[in-house]
């Protein structure tokens, strides 16, 4: 049973029909995920647990880099799965609703990825450990998340109009560190990176948020709205011309035994 939160993302991405012409830090991120992907695999994955597919953009590229491989992709919105098989077919991939936080699919799996959708979380290390408890012996996990820093130009031009601002705390890559389970063998490490994507104003960049479905505010705050919203944005229009998103690629190589 999802709580209100979940279910929240679940209608706003689910309710995202313009998402592929809006998304394009999540183009780029997955990109950069895939080419991890690609360099860290020294053996080519057999069987491919995808979570937060989305519309499919790192599907595309796990199928183009492992065309023998078996990929299971899954979201928690059933229209992405939707937008997402309509684009990809079945050709190798197979689709299915889960949520990534708990996993209802037991694998094993060579290789468990995901792009920027481990920022929705509400407790990482718990699913850190169900995910990497999927991994088969010598599997990996290869993750792309929202770091400190990011959307920090948004954020800055709330603090200084004293704005209540919705945007979520992102973890330190020290943070993630600590979230590697220590139940299982294996290792972990973030490496981070910087998206710069350009805006031309406060507008575009909120609308594109809402395009894409990731406008739900965090729990405990609500945005800035009225005359104090429009203060935000001006200040963002005369001190800003783009967006920060500070990526954190994390990779865990569990053990040889199970």
């Amino acid at each position: 049973m999802l709580d209100a939160h979940k279910q929240a993302l679940m209608a706003r991405f689910g309710a995202a029909d313009a998402y592929d012409g809006a998304a394009h830090i999540q183009r780029r991120c997955a990109q950069l995920t895939a080419d991890t992907i690609a360099t860290t695999c020294q053996h080519a994955p057999q069987q491919i647990l995808e979570f937060g597919c989305g519309t499919g953009f790192l599907t595309h590229h796990l199928r183009h880099h492992f065309p023998e491989a078996s990929i299971l992709a899954t979201d928690l919105a059933p229209g992405m799965l939707a937008r997402a098989e309509a684009r990809l077919g079945h050709n190798n991939i197979r689709y299915h609703m889960m949520d990534g936080e708990n996993p209802d699919v037991s694998g094993p799996f060579d290789l468990i990825t995901s792009s920027l959708c481990m920022q929705w979380f509400q407790n990482r290390p718990q699913a850190l450990e169900r995910l990497c408890t999927r991994l088969a012996p010598n599997g990996r996990l290869i993750v792309a998340t929202l770091l400190s820093g990011s959307l920090q130009e948004w954020i800055n031009a709330c603090a200084a109009e004293n704005a209540p601002c919705g945007v979520p705390h992102y973890p330190t890559q020290e943070q993630l560190m600590e979230d590697w389970p220590t139940s299982l063998a294996g290792e972990g490490h973030w490496q981070s990176y910087d998206l710069i994507d350009p805006t031309p104003s406060a507008s575009a960049f909120l609308r594109g948020l809402r395009q894409i479905g990731a406008s739900l505010p965090r729990n405990d705050a609500r945005p800035a709205t009225g005359a104090t919203l429009r203060r935000a944005m001006k200040r963002f229009d005369a001190e800003h011309k783009g967006v920060t998103y500070r990526i954190g690629i994390g990779i865990f190589h569990k053990g040889h035994t199970a």
